[in-house]
């Protein structure tokens, strides 16, 4: 199998291909100009998603086969969008977005060519893959059986380890991602298992279940294997920090050795794998790439940054420095000001332009715990109560129709984008197709795919796209019953092609999904968002956990000391020594403590020009705060 090598010669074209980057630095070429298989360790905004796109610009002008092609998979729809956004700008790179090549993510791939064709071979459908649905649906049913009721009454275990059950292996072993299930010989053991068949027999599954069913298919037919490494003689993996041994080991099973695969992630940012044995995940191997140059920060952020890495290059920052980190050391008793003192410090730092363009947000690695001994600064509820009524809410926001149509008037309020706005609507439309049980969105995840899905099935996807760019643009539809009933008209109108034959207008408008909240939407951003207002300034603080905001940019950025668990050590507290220089990281640190570090290298590479972290003055020396100052470090203390 010939693949097209980039010479350097081919690399003077990027500056016609895409000429508003610059990829002229030795590590980005060396990434670019690689041929076999290899893994690339790059920093936090060093842009390793635009690298591998402008690597794939360059392969489609000289990609030979009709049949065979390039698979690209990364973990998030953001990466996807991205490399997808940069191959549609061109005549070329478009050729990369349809048959025989592949675009898209790990999950998505897993269920196109082997879940769903293993639930066919089982006899099975799929209605929905989503975590929360099947948890919300399990927990009913088990509440349902006295026993397992009057369980959840004495254990609150009990409902997570329902909302959780999962298949693993080829055997379609029965486990649960929420907890630990009970022996095989105890009394609720059948009923457990007799609520995982029956939602399996109704189509509904959780994200983990598909790649159980992969195992399945790859187990019974090993042909498989070869049959995809003939298709995809060229693979790239994306954001391989957020891969699972599980998922790991399944990837290595798809593609023979004549396959030439190359793995871009950053090993410091590996907060999301989950469960498992950390000792086996491969990347990055010896000899990797490093792109270590980061274009989102400064020099002063980049060495804060690097001052908590776990392994890798240090973060070289190659922006302007705008404001340096800055301490805050509040009292037991200030905790629930942090959020407050750190909207006044962006108001002293930014003009309302910036704050309109930018995103201020405030995050936590844990947003709950039951560590009530220790003192506050625990977690995200100690600096904002109002976060656990969000939390508790029927499901998550994307769940509930009005709260992803309660958008403001203002296009950037709440650092909420027309992305997002863009978003929230493809999911509304997904929310309220599957209400209507659609036949035409059968297993179909999230919104990202809706346009896709509906092109495949020879839909006119036209008027779906005119009614999500109306949900977009159009303000506050959730909030008030007037917007509401817009909103119904606007479905109405534009998803009658989509509806099951025969059912009438009546009949679809009076869906539960378009009953009115219990929780008026703009309550529910309250408590996701923290206002702080000066004289006739505001500044709106979104608030979420570490991994809710990975991957994203922020023009200043608050990052709240948080309690481990197992480690029941602070993460600040730990990592501020060795951040001021009093000493060096533990070489045989537990891997509880370095998952610590690694949230906090996410949070802090957040912001492009301010960041702020907040830890409770008892659990930070004195000589600390002046070591930190003379590294260039602002201390602010509310007491």
């Amino acid at each position: 199998m010939t693949i097209p090598l980039i010479t350097p010669e081919d690399l003077a074209e990027l500056q016609f291909l895409t000429p508003d980057l610059d990829f002229t630095d030795a590590e980005r070429q060396a990434v670019l100009l690689a041929a076999g298989p290899s893994d690339v360790n790059a920093a936090p905004g060093s842009g390793k998603t635009t690298v591998l796109a402008a690597k794939l610009l360059l392969l489609a002008r000289q990609w030979p086969h009709d049949r065979r092609g390039i698979c690209v998979l990364s973990h998030t729809n953001v990466a996807r969008e991205e490399i997808e956004r940069r191959l549609g700008a061109t005549a070329v790179g478009a050729r990369l977005l349809t048959y025989p090549h592949f675009i898209g993510t790990i999950h998505g791939f897993v269920d196109r060519f082997l879940a769903l064709p293993a639930l066919r071979s089982l006899g099975l459908t799929v209605d929905v893959i989503d975590d929360d649905i099947f948890a919300k649906k399990a927990i009913a049913r088990a509440m349902k059986k006295p026993s397992l009721w009057g369980w959840a009454q004495n254990d609150e275990g009990v409902k997570p380890l329902v909302g959780g059950l999962v298949y693993r292996g080829a055997d379609l072993v029965l486990d649960s991602e929420g907890g630990t299930l009970p022996k095989t010989t105890a009394k609720s053991y059948p009923l457990l298992t007799e609520i995982k068949e029956q939602l399996t027999s109704e189509g509904v599954f959780r994200y983990a279940d598909m790649f159980a069913f992969a195992e399945m298919l790859l187990t019974n037919f090993p042909d498989i294997k070869v049959q995809l490494s003939r298709r995809f003689p060229l693979v790239y993996l994306d954001e391989m920090q957020d891969t699972s041994w599980e998922q790991e080991a399944l990837l290595a099973r798809l593609f023979d050795e004549s396959v030439v695969v190359q793995r871009y992630g950053d090993l410091n940012q590996r907060i999301l794998v989950g469960k498992g044995d950390f000792a086996q995940l491969s990347f990055p191997r010896e000899g990797a790439l490093p792109i270590s140059t980061s274009k989102r920060f400064g020099p002063e952020i980049a060495a804060a940054v690097s001052g908590v890495r776990v392994g890798g290059n240090a973060v070289v920052g190659t922006a302007a420095d705008v404001h340096p980190p800055t301490l805050m050391t509040y009292t037991t008793e200030r905790v629930g000001d942090v959020l407050n003192r750190f909207g006044n410090l962006v108001l002293d730092r930014f003009n309302d332009e910036q704050l309109r363009r930018g995103h201020i947000k405030a995050l936590c690695t844990r947003k709950q715990g039951d560590a009530k001994q220790q003192t506050p600064g625990r977690t995200l509820l100690d600096y904002w109560p109002a976060y656990l009524e969000q939390s508790k809410g029927n499901g998550g926001r994307s769940e509930r129709l009005w709260s992803l149509l309660s958008q403001s008037a203002e296009l950037r309020v709440g650092g909420i984008s027309m992305h997002s706005r863009a978003a929230d609507a493809k999911r509304a439309v997904v929310l309220v197709l599957r209400a209507a049980d659609s036949p035409h969105i059968k297993g179909l995840r999230d919104g990202s795919q809706l346009f896709r899905r509906l092109a495949d099935a020879g839909q006119d996807v036209k008027g779906i796209r005119r009614l999500c760019r109306e949900l977009a643009t159009a303000s506050n539809l959730g909030a008030a019953e007037a917007g509401r009933a817009k909103a119904v008209e606007l479905f109405t109108q534009y998803l009658h092609p989509l509806l099951p034959v025969g059912m009438s207008t009546a009949k679809f408008q009076a869906l539960p999904v378009f009953q009115a909240p219990e929780m008026q939407p703009e309550q529910e951003a309250n408590q996701r968002a923290c206002q702080v207002k000066r004289g006739d300034r505001l500044v709106e603080i979104e608030i979420g956990t570490v991994a809710s905001m990975k991957g994203e940019t922020h023009l200043a950025t608050l990052v709240l000391e948080s309690l481990g668990h197992p480690s029941r050590r602070f993460d600040l507290a730990e990592a501020l020594p060795v951040l001021a220089g009093l000493k060096l990281r533990d070489p045989k640190m537990s891997e509880s403590i370095l998952s610590q570090f690694r949230n906090l290298y996410v949070g802090m590479s957040r912001p492009t020009s301010f960041l702020c972290l907040a830890v409770n003055q008892t659990r930070v020396s004195a000589d600390c705060i002046v070591a930190l100052q003379g590294k260039g470090w602002v201390v602010e203390t509310l007491a």
